[in-house]
């Protein structure tokens, strides 16, 4: 009987084959005023990043090169403990130990768990404007079929890249939390748009069968780009499990590339 993984199992399997989750770097993204994106590679060192010195603590004094490494320190500390437990469960205190600190330390860059976790979803959605720009290109023939390829294989990587953030803000969405399922949709949201938009374009070369041909049920627009949205993110969620089913990285970039390119290649 196959047993179908939790988003825990899926996120922590991600997290074990992505080496870049344990020492990634996260700190606050444009989405926050007065604050610009930091690169996930950020230096270790006490040298701060160019961007880094807009950023401010909690009275709004700017931060200092030993300010950054310490806030940087929570970030990835953060990180760490979303991929063994979730966010509800988690507390300050817990962050705080994990770099050696205190609570008091913790409040001086941010306001509580969910403040982290809010500022480490929205670094997580770097990659939308690049899944934007392969959706909305040409599905047809062979070249639509590459463009499959590179889509979900850029989803794949995406959750590789930042599993135990994407289960934890999506978790929190769906157990109510307005914050966290407000960053859910801004990072949804230009992907169903995107889809949609493909899907209106292919409908519209549509013309009536003179053959007499089934060609299948209709599609609507909105309900088949929410669709594809969810299945493409649930499928690379899940990539590790199904690839310990036996399916290779390699088929299940290729039957995720034909399923996209069967419906947004649709003329119906």
């Amino acid at each position: 009987m196959i047993r179908m993984p939790s988003d825990s199992d899926a996120a922590r399997a991600a997290t074990q084959n992505s080496p870049q989750i344990s020492s990634a770097v996260f700190a606050s993204t444009a989405d926050h005023p007065g604050m610009r994106k930091v690169g996930l590679e950020a230096s270790r060192d006490d040298q701060p990043d160019p961007s880094d010195e807009v950023l401010v603590d909690q009275g709004g004094r700017p931060l200092g090169p030993r300010a950054l490494r310490t806030r940087r320190n929570i970030l990835e500390a953060a990180v760490a403990l979303l991929a063994e437990k979730p966010m509800r469960d988690m507390r300050v205190i817990d962050i705080a130990r994990q770099i050696g600190s205190s609570p008091a330390t913790f409040y001086q860059y941010f306001k509580d768990v969910e403040d982290v976790v809010l500022h480490l979803a929205g670094q997580a959605k770097e990659s939308t404007p690049l899944m934007v720009e392969l959706i909305a290109g040409d599905w047809e023939g062979e070249a639509g079929f590459e463009r499959g390829k590179k889509l979900s294989n850029l989803v794949i990587d995406h959750w590789e890249k930042y599993a135990p953030v994407l289960r934890a803000r999506n978790n929190a969405s769906d157990e109510g939390n307005a914050a966290l399922r407000e960053e859910r949709m801004a990072a949804m949201i230009p992907l169903v748009d995107a889809f949609k938009a493909s899907l209106e374009r292919s409908q519209a070369k549509a013309v009536d069968p003179q053959d007499g041909v089934w060609r299948g049920g209709p599609v609507d627009p909105l309900v088949g780009a929410t669709a594809l949205s969810s299945c493409l993110e649930r499928t690379a969620m899940y990539h590790g499990w199904i690839e310990d089913m036996g399916s290779s990285r390699e088929q299940l970039v290729e039957t995720t590339a034909a399923f996209l390119q069967d419906m947004l290649a649709i003329r119906r």
